[in-house]
């Protein structure tokens, strides 16, 4: 039985949950999966100082990461693997205590110290580098690295410009969890959901960053909506929100919410920020989203290939009133049900297949 690593980092959930997912489905295919985070590996004062530093101007400086990340990285681009070499051996150990057929990382920091590894040969086995965005960076790119598990073919084709062979890559779709059956009649008695009431779901990712009180506060007491906003892991947004709309009956204010397939499948719009996964899985419920705000850098240009390929509402006037406008007509969900990009974004097991197709 062949062994996969998959390594992630847990700054947001997205790179996470990619991860989980893909190891679900090897699992289920037959692979024995481990699954843990590069900063809980390397332990070190580095890692942590990367991180702080990335989470204090996504949070505080959006505009410099923006330049960051289409300008600033070709400084660092040459030097990165060697630099991830300064705190590669607790990985190293991690890696030889388990000892892996395949690895597979799904964020550059992770990816950085397994291609030193392979550089340096101290891993021999397979290496791969799995996305979780609707775009191609080049700072995701390693040429150590033994396969690519894309997410649209547009990757690939961009990948194949820039000299990455063709052999190497995947198209995989977004690897999401299982899919889970639904009551949804159970899940709005649960919450309070009337059968005549439309629900709004306002959200913003894991770390709550962007969810707006005064666009939620807009849906205060209307008739017949009821509103979800989904504060993440955000306690100051979660409070503030909770102390504001005290009186809004309409209007249910939650911390991270694990189940969120609950509320997707039982929103008739969400009001949310761009990021791969969480706007995958609300896709796989064919939930109509208004992006109501995005971080420059990875979250525009996902924006801009769901806006092109019409998976997300283009905007027009407010924001509350076109979502108001949704729940009334379900005007854009009906297009979305029949929007052939929906057929290829979520192909049964295929990056289990892809890494089956290597070993």
């Amino acid at each position: 039985m062949k062994k996969v690593l998959i390594l992630y980092t847990s700054v947001g959930l997205g790179h996470k949950s990619i991860a989980e997912n893909i190891g679900t489905q090897l699992e289920a295919n037959g692979f024995t999966v481990k699954s843990d985070d590069i900063g809980s590996v390397q332990k070190g004062m580095f890692e942590k100082s990367v991180t702080t530093i990335h989470s204090f101007i996504n949070n505080r400086l959006p505009f410099v990461w923006g330049w960051l990340y289409d300008y600033g990285h070709f400084l660092i681009l040459p030097f990165r693997v060697f630099i991830a070499g300064f705190n590669h051996k607790l990985t190293q150990s991690y890696v030889e205590e388990f000892k892996p057929d395949i690895i597979i990382t799904t964020q550059t920091t992770a990816s950085a110290v397994i291609a030193y590894l392979k550089k340096r040969n101290l891993y021999k086995g397979l290496f791969g580098i799995a996305f979780s965005d609707f775009h191609l960076h080049r700072y995701w790119l390693y040429p150590q690295a033994d396969f690519y598990l894309a997410n649209i073919a547009e990757q690939k084709v961009q990948m194949v410009k820039l000299g990455v062979p063709e052999n190497k890559i995947f198209v995989c779709g977004m690897t999401l969890k299982p899919e889970v059956e639904i009551d949804i009649s159970s899940i709005k008695n649960k919450l309070s959901v009337g059968p005549r009431d439309k629900v709004i779901l306002i959200g913003s990712g894991s770390l709550g960053t962007g969810v707006d009180e005064n666009l939620v506060a807009q849906f205060a007491n209307q008739p017949n909506i009821k509103v979800f906003a989904v504060c993440g892991k955000n306690e100051i947004i979660y409070r503030q929100l909770k102390s504001k709309l005290a009186s809004a009956g309409n209007v249910t204010v939650l911390g991270f919410y694990p189940a969120m397939d609950e509320l997707y499948a039982i929103a008739d719009v969400f009001i949310t920020k761009p990021g791969g996964l969480s706007v995958s899985e609300a896709l796989r419920w064919n939930l109509p989203m208004i992006i109501s705000h995005l971080l420059p850098g990875q979250e525009q240009y996902n924006f801009d290939y769901l806006l092109h390929n019409h998976l997300v509402m283009p905007k027009y006037g407010k924001i509350a009133e076109q979502a108001i406008d949704e729940v009334r007509s379900g005007s854009f969900r009906a297009a979305l049900k029949s929007n052939p990009k929906l057929d290829v974004l979520f192909p049964k097991d295929a990056a289990a297949l892809a890494v089956g197709r290597l070993v």
